[in-house]
Parts: C-alpha cells; sequence; structure tokens
C-alpha cells in the first residue's frame, strides 16, 4: 500500500497524460500542422517529418516550437509573396491599342472598328500585356465569349516574363485592347508554338 501512495504521489494520472500528450504525439501533430505553411511540393514538408524521428523525445516539444519561426518565415512569407504576386505585387494589365495608335498613328497599327466589332467566338485577337516595370509581351487570345461591355477569352501563347499568367488562362478585355486579328483560325487545338509570334 506505502508503494502505490509513493507511486501516485510521484507520477499522479493527470501528470502522465500530459507528459505523454507534450512529449508524445503532441509534437508530431503540431509538426504536421506547421509543415502546411511551406507549399505541396517543397521538400521541406518531409525533411522536417524525418527531422524529428532524430530529435531525442525529450528535447521534441522545444525543436518543434523552433520550427513554427522556420514555417513563419520561410513557408508563410514566400506563399504570401507567392498569392500576391500578380495581384498586388507585379501586376499586369492591358495596353490600350486605340490609345498607342492615337499617339503613333504613322507606326502603330490596328484593326478598323468594324473589324473589331466582327470578333466572334473562335477568332484570336492580339492583345498587350504590360507590367509597371516596362516589361510587356504582345501575345494571342482566343475569344470565348461576346458581352456588352467587355469580351472574354483564353490566352493561347505561353507568357516569358509576367508572373501568374500562364497558357489557357481567361482573359477579359474590351475591343481598345486589340492590335491585331487572326480571321485564319483553321484548327481550334494549336500549340502556342504553332501559333503566330507572340511579339510580332
Amino acid at each position: 500500500m506505502m508503494i502505490a501512495e509513493l507511486l501516485d504521489a510521484i507520477v499522479s494520472w493527470p501528470a502522465l497524460v500530459v507528459a505523454l500528450a507534450v512529449f508524445g504525439f503532441a509534437p508530431r501533430l503540431l509538426l504536421r500542422l506547421i509543415v502546411l505553411a511551406f507549399p505541396r511540393d517543397d521538400p521541406r514538408r518531409q525533411e522536417l517529418l524525418a527531422e524529428l524521428s532524430a530529435v531525442p523525445r525529450v528535447e521534441r516539444p522545444f525543436w518543434v516550437c523552433e520550427q513554427i519561426e522556420v514555417a513563419l518565415i520561410e513557408g508563410v512569407w514566400e506563399r504570401l509573396m507567392w498569392a500576391a504576386t500578380g495581384r498586388i505585387i507585379d501586376r499586369w494589365n492591358l495596353g490600350s491599342g486605340v490609345k498607342l495608335n492615337r499617339e503613333h498613328p504613322d507606326s502603330f497599327w490596328i484593326p478598323s472598328e468594324e473589324e473589331k466589332q466582327a470578333i466572334a467566338p473562335g477568332i484570336r485577337v492580339k492583345l498587350m500585356f504590360r507590367m509597371k516595370d516596362g516589361w510587356g509581351e504582345r501575345m494571342w487570345v482566343e475569344v470565348d465569349e461576346i458581352k456588352k461591355r467587355h469580351v472574354t477569352g483564353r490566352l493561347i501563347n505561353q507568357p516569358i516574363g509576367i508572373p501568374r499568367l500562364t497558357h489557357g488562362d481567361k482573359i477579359r478585355f474590351k475591343r481598345e485592347h486589340v492590335i491585331d486579328i487572326d480571321w485564319d483560325v483553321q484548327d481550334d487545338h494549336r500549340s502556342p508554338d504553332a501559333l503566330p509570334s507572340a511579339s510580332a
């Protein structure tokens, strides 16, 4: 009886449960949540989970807490920057063909208003994609839908230096943005390489 009372005094059930939680399953569970800060294909996810097994069990809670800082600086910050790129920072916009034609009527040709009004689904139009730093690309968009105030289509070319913009993305534009029209679209499934040059 004395031994049982002594053991109960040294290690009570609540203390044992807390110890098992803190030094047992809690570090791995918390680490699995921490690694979600990194992108799905980031090798650091598996590396951190593997490293936990090499850390002595007594040190694991402290080691896992240190990884929170790593995840916040290297994981969450990178993901926030990636999410902001193309939306808040490094945003692109469409240049007005009408405006450039007015500024340079002798050197910058655009289709007539009649041609732009005749644009229909399936026709490919060229637009100017520009960024604030001066970078720009002229690329083809295949028209999907004509609406009252705007036109929607999908990007046919693959951008070279515009972040968060890729082949197949949906583009919303107005007729004033059109700088060229490709009326001769024979194959609906041509690859971007088979199209007229994006910068032509």
